[in-house]
């Protein structure tokens, strides 16, 4: 029979049974109920290998995959559930003696280990990397120690982040002309006042980093040296002793920073100076990856600021760096009304008006004094309440 003529096909068997009853042979053939092994999933005929080996073995394309028998530590979850529908099997007694004997060597293995305990520096040769159990029940150790790179409030205030800027450029010029390591500036987290005030103190002239700082004074040059020589080796702050005449120049020029440092107390930012004396230091390039790097690791650690990698990768000057942390700390509106609104240069136009919101007829009524006599009219005729 041709396939066409099979697929309508009569389920009758003779003249006295129903003729509306047709049923293709693909139906049929459906609607029988299948075997019991054809309803079997296939599976793998040796069941010794854990599903996770199993699956290695399927990803690697071999019975020999690379790396670890078990890395994920255990039994995992399909694997226990694969267990639990398998029937129950009895090991045999050499087994189960074999397997007590691998486990106490490797407790003794263990136990000797634990007595000549090496902490390592890296991951070579290590047997597992991370903690197999429980590792918050385990009390704290001096590892688990943490203390915070950054401020733990950010600056917001445009003076304040020249100041954070300042403080860095000065800083990575000093260990630029010094030939150290530039982002070593990071191990001293805050100057003692007077550092500061020396460094304050310091202009920025444009040009190279070894040569931009210019000095106050000779003998704040060579505290500033004495003390930047110091760094990268001792995490201490760093704390230097004024002399009588700069006692006596900073109460006559700073009485004003002194008084506002007293009244807000030790933990105001850069020791209440509110704004740099130079702006020099905004038109340093950064060009130079390990000076980008080390600039914006300082200014981060003074301002509380991260950079993304976009703007990491654009900027160029000092001034860039800046001019972004205060575009987020004072984002543009979003809606296009609100920013028309607020332009000087709209709002002087005689002839231009910015609405927030759609106009309608009742606004204009409302604007031009038609309102009330509308709405007076309309109640005395009763159309309105």
């Amino acid at each position: 029979m041709r396939p066409s003529l099979r697929l309508l096909n009569l389920e009758v068997s003779s003249l006295q049974g129903s003729r509306t009853l047709y049923v293709c042979s693909v139906c049929r053939q459906e609607a029988r109920p299948r075997p019991l092994v054809a309803r079997q999933f296939l599976r793998n005929a040796s069941n010794t290998a854990p599903i996770t080996e199993r699956v290695r073995r399927k990803i690697w394309g071999t019975d020999n995959p690379p790396g670890l028998k078990d890395p994920y530590g255990g039994e995992g979850v399909l694997e226990r559930k694969f267990r639990k529908d398998q029937p129950a099997r009895q090991e045999e007694p050499e087994n189960l003696a074999q397997a007590s004997e691998q486990t106490q060597v490797e407790n003794e293995a263990e136990l000797a280990s634990a007595e000549a305990y090496e902490p390592a520096t890296t991951w070579e040769g290590l047997q597992r990397v991370g903690h197999l159990g429980r590792w918050s029940d385990l009390p704290p150790s001096e590892a688990d120690a943490y203390e915070s790179f950054m401020l733990k409030k950010k600056v917001t205030k445009k003076g304040q982040l020249s100041l954070a800027a300042h403080q860095a450029a000065v800083e990575v010029s000093l260990m630029h002309s010094l030939n150290k390591p530039l982002s070593k500036v990071c191990d001293v987290v805050e100057h003692d006042k007077s550092v500061f005030k020396m460094l304050w103190k310091c202009k920025i002239q444009p040009g190279e980093w070894s040569q931009a700082v210019v000095y106050p004074s000779k003998e704040a040059e060579k505290a500033l040296v004495y003390i930047f020589e110091q760094i990268g080796g001792q995490p201490e702050p760093a704390v230097v002793e004024e002399t009588a005449e700069e006692v006596e120049e900073a109460v006559d020029e700073s009485k004003w920073e002194d008084l506002v440092a007293e009244v807000n107390g030790p933990k105001v930012p850069f020791f209440g100076y509110a704004d740099v004396r130079d702006k020099g230091f905004l038109s340093l390039s950064l060009n130079d990856p390990a000076t980008k790097f080390a600039f914006l690791k300082r200014f981060s650690q003074l301002s509380g600021h991260y950079l993304p990698d976009p703007v990491v990768h654009s900027v160029a000057t000092v001034g860039q760096v800046v001019e972004y942390v205060q575009s987020v700390l004072n984002p543009k509106p979003k809606k296009l009304a609100d920013h028309l609104a607020n332009s000087q240069g709209l709002q002087n136009l005689p002839n231009v008006k910015v609405f927030a919101k759609k106009q309608k007829p009742m606004d204009r009524d409302e604007e031009l004094g038609r309102k009330k006599v509308i709405e007076a009219e309309l109640r005395s005729r009763g159309l309105i309440e």
